[in-house]
């Protein structure tokens, strides 16, 4: 096995390295805070080592400031596809999070292990199945194969693409985010808020009853019950997350 170790390789390893950086900080399941930074590292020099052929046909930059602002390109361009990615996929977390809001969990919070942040119970649980399905379905090979093909869709120039683009393919990403979370907890959030409904009748309706008594229990209950079932199609919504990720990524560029 050989190494290339020409110039122009060498400068295109740089640049890949840079993008490939920014990209495993902001890209799940990479970005996980449980893993190591030197695992990251390493992660973003592998791939770097295999994109570098494609951008070392580019045209790359030979003054200082050609270096510096390359530099700079390829950050932002990383930094942008691993948030485009991580808005679609942690899609599933908010999910689990409008969840809570509406089965009355949303108090208790705990700090999760892998993302370390303050999440309630059902955020926490769809973090972890999260976590999981990206392995187990393939999605995270798929991820990588699509930041790969960034290499040629985006080289050492953005070409037809300008900050004004990004910027509205970013923003477009944010409200499909909301709506995509809303869609995958729909089924139950339906069936909590109909209960509250008819808790709200109830204690009209018949006032020496405390629906408070009950209420709680109840919601819990059907929350449990509603997830149990649901999370059934969790693994088909993290794939079709990932593919829509892929495509507005590459739609975007």
């Amino acid at each position: 096995m050989s190494f290339d170790l020409s110039a122009n390789f060498a400068v295109a390893l740089a640049l890949a390295f840079v993008r490939s950086v920014g990209w495993v900080m902001f890209c799940p399941p990479f970005s996980n805070p449980s893993i190591p930074a030197k695992v990251k590292i390493g992660l973003a020099g592998a791939i770097a080592y295999f994109a570098a052929g494609t951008l070392q046909h580019d045209a790359l930059p030979h003054s200082d400031a050609e270096v510096i602002t390359q530099i700079l390109v390829q950050a932002l361009v990383g930094v942008v596809l691993g948030y485009v990615v991580a808005l679609f996929v942690t899609t599933v977390t908010g999910a689990g999070s409008l969840i809570d809001l509406f089965s009355g969990l949303n108090l208790p919070r705990a700090i999760d292990p892998l993302s370390q942040q303050q999440t309630a119970i059902f955020g926490q649980f769809y973090n972890l199945v999260l976590t999981a399905l990206l392995f187990t379905t393939g999605a995270a090979v798929v991820i990588v194969e699509g930041f790969m093909r960034s290499f040629q869709a985006v080289g050492t120039s953005f070409g037809s693409v300008t900050l004004g683009s990004l910027a509205q393919s970013v923003t477009g990403d944010v409200v499909t985010f909301f709506a995509a979370a809303v869609e995958i907890a729909a089924p139950v959030i339906v069936v909590l808020f109909a209960t509250q409904i008819l808790l709200a009748f109830l204690a009209k309706a018949v006032p020496q009853v405390n629906v408070f008594v009950f209420g709680m229990p109840l919601q819990v209950t059907l929350a449990l019950v509603g997830v149990s079932v649901a999370i059934v199609a969790l693994p088909n919504d993290v794939v079709n997350l990932v593919g829509r990720a892929m495509a507005q990524i590459f739609g975007g560029l």
